[in-house]
This record gives C-alpha cells, structure tokens and sequence, in this order.
C-alpha cells in the first residue's frame, strides 16, 4: 500500500512540471546570393539636403494669434519666403504692458535726477560760500549718483522689455522654401518652441560615404557627377566641398559632401541622388566577376578581432539554422563589397539580423 502511494506522488509531481522553454525562433531577412560582372561603375546612393537648413524657434512664450498667409491661406510646406518675412506672431498684449511700465520708471528716474543735479548746483554754490559742509555736499553729490544708477538700470530694463515686444514676431531667417510649420493660430508657445524649418535651396549638397581607398580620390574642389532617378534624362554636376577628416566607426566610411547649384530648383529635398564613381585601378587585380554582397551581412567571428565572417541560413526540412562561414573580402562597390573566398555564390545569406544570431541557432528567414 505505501509503494501505490509513493508511485501516485511521483506521477502527481511528474505531471505539474512545466514544460521546457523553447526560445522563440530568430526572425533574419535572408537574400539569394549570385556572381555579378565587376565592369560597371561605382555608385553611392544618398538623400540631397539643402544647402543652408534654418530651425527656427520662438524666443518668448505665448498664444500664437496669427501665421503669415499666402493668396489668402496660411503658408504651407513647400511656400517660398523672404528674409524678414513675419511668419508668425505670439500675443503682444503681456510685453506692450512690460515695455510700458519699464519706460514709466526710466521716465520717473530721470524726473528724480533733474531735481538731484538742481540739489547738487544748489549744494556746490553754497559749499562755496562756505555755507554748507563738506558733508552735506557729499550726500548731495551721492543721492545724484545713486539716481544715475537707477537710470542705467531702468534703460537695460526698457532694452530688454523691447527685445522682448520684437520677438513676439518670428521673422525668417533667409529667403528660401519652408520646409516644415509646425504651429497652428492659438498654439501656446514657449521660449525656444520650433515654428519653422526654412531652407535655401539654391544650392544642394549630397553627402556619400566612401572607403579609404578611394579617399584620395575625392579631394576638396574636385568636380563630380550627379544623378536621380526623379530626374534620369539630367547630369547634375558639383564640387567636393567637405572632406571628413574620420570615418563612421560603424561603417568605417568617410563622409563626402559634393555641394550643387540649383538656381532653377529642380532638386528637391529627400530626393535620392547617386554619385558614379569610375576610377581607373580600383578593380585592376580583381576578377571581372564576383560575389557581391551588402555590408550589413559581415561581421566578425564571435570572440575574435580580425577576419570577416557571414551568416548563411542552412535548411534541413523544414528546420532553418544559421551558418557561420568565414570569408575574405575584396574590394568595395558603393554599398556592397566583393567577396574573394568563403562563398561560391549559391547561399542564401542573411543581410539582416547577421549581428543577433549564434552558430547553429534556429531561425525564421524571410525575404
């Protein structure tokens, strides 16, 4: 009898043990890898800025009574202004009231000093008759003084209340394209709140990152070529005007900004530009074809800090396991790199999601 009551307790306990946890599986974006010819130029793909970016932000706080209209509406994304133009306005009343009462007591200030320096005259002509003591003249000259200061103090005060009273009016910067309202009439404002983004697009600039070898070869004044898929029938041609001096310690690429003229606006902010980049030499002991896959996919083999590996995703069934395979890479094309050895061209590799993965591990690829 006490054996069937031991055997019911551990079938009892055996039967209220959790299940094991299984780790939910691995979400990676997987791509289809091939061989691709090595002729082609290079190109860098970037978004164009303007070439001067304005935020603006209101220096006093308030209700917002009023934006500035165009053919009767409120100005809107994409309006041209003009420098000086008053793009909105926060409710005076509070400041009118402040620069009043600030030149009210300047007002009082200077009434008191006619009468101190009529004190001071009155003082000095009869210490000179020796009438009045030195003493007395002193206090005289003293309360004159003191009604300076006031004066002084009451001049920065009325300065200030009328910086104050200008600033209820945000004015822009520049003549340009507004990029961005970011306020309504009875918005409540505070000091440094963003109103606008304003931008002169007369000029664009595009900035691409490129490798080390290439840097060289990007020198600041050198002209180069521009194109956009908005606009496929134009060239657009700039100069390098801004080298950095470090590259990205992520990507390990240095920024390069290649400044346009656009007097007749055609390119727009957000655009995508792409910079074709053809250099003799650059592919000169390279192969005519090869892997190429992006950057995203490489990383470094875990616990180790040189050398270059990618994750492949191996299928047996229906189980999917991420692979790690060390490669060697070659040379850089734009966004992508060749790879020399580690892979024939046929894997599925996966291009994101290659940093949060393990050897071996169970994933869930999609494309």
């Amino acid at each position: 009898m006490r054996r069937l009551i031991l055997l019911a307790v551990v079938i009892a306990a055996g039967c209220g043990r959790a299940a094991p946890y299984e780790k939910p599986l691995t979400p990676v974006l997987v791509a289809d890898l091939q061989r691709q010819s090595l002729d082609l130029p290079l190109r860098y793909s970037a978004a164009i800025e303007p070439g001067t970016r304005v935020d603006m932000a209101f220096r006093v706080g308030g209700y917002v009574t009023s934006i500035a209209t165009i053919d009767g509406r409120p100005i809107q994304d994409g309006d041209r202004v003009t420098a000086g133009m008053v793009l909105a306005s926060v409710r005076p009343a509070d400041y009118d009231a402040k620069v009043t009462q600030a030149r009210s007591q300047l007002a009082e200030a200077m009434s008191a000093r006619d009468a101190a320096a009529a004190a001071v005259a009155r003082a000095d002509a009869l210490f000179a008759s020796k009438s009045l003591t030195k003493p007395e003249v002193d206090q005289a000259h003293s309360t004159l003084a003191a009604i300076d200061a006031r004066i002084a103090g009451a001049k920065a005060l009325v300065g200030e209340a009328e910086l104050a009273q200008g600033d209820t009016s945000l004015r822009a910067p520049l003549s340009g394209v507004l990029l961005k309202r970011l306020v309504e009439v009875g918005t409540l404002v505070g000091p440094g709140s963003p109103g606008f983004v304003v931008a002169d697009t007369r000029t664009v600039k595009v900035v691409v990152g490129v490798p080390d070898t290439l840097l060289a070869t990007f020198p600041a004044g050198a002209t180069e070529t521009v194109r956009t898929d908005a606009l496929p029938d134009r060239r657009f041609q700039g100069r390098v005007t801004k080298v950095s001096p470090t590259a990205d310690p992520r990507s390990r690429l240095f920024e390069i900004e290649i400044t346009l003229p656009n007097g007749d606006g055609a390119l727009k902010p957000g655009m995508v530009a792409a910079v074709q980049v053809d250099r003799a030499g650059q592919r000169a002991t390279s192969p005519t074809e090869a892997v190429v896959i992006p950057l995203s996919a490489v990383v470094r083999p875990p616990g180790e800090t040189e050398g270059y590996a990618v994750y492949i995703v191996r299928q047996q069934g229906d189980v999917s396991t991420a692979e790690l395979r060390r490669v060697r890479l070659g040379v850089l094309l734009g966004n992508d790199i060749t790879v020399v050895d580690g892979l024939t061209g046929s894997e599925r590799l996966i291009v994101q999601g290659a940093t949060i993965v393990t050897h071996g591990e169970r994933v869930n690829p999609t494309r």
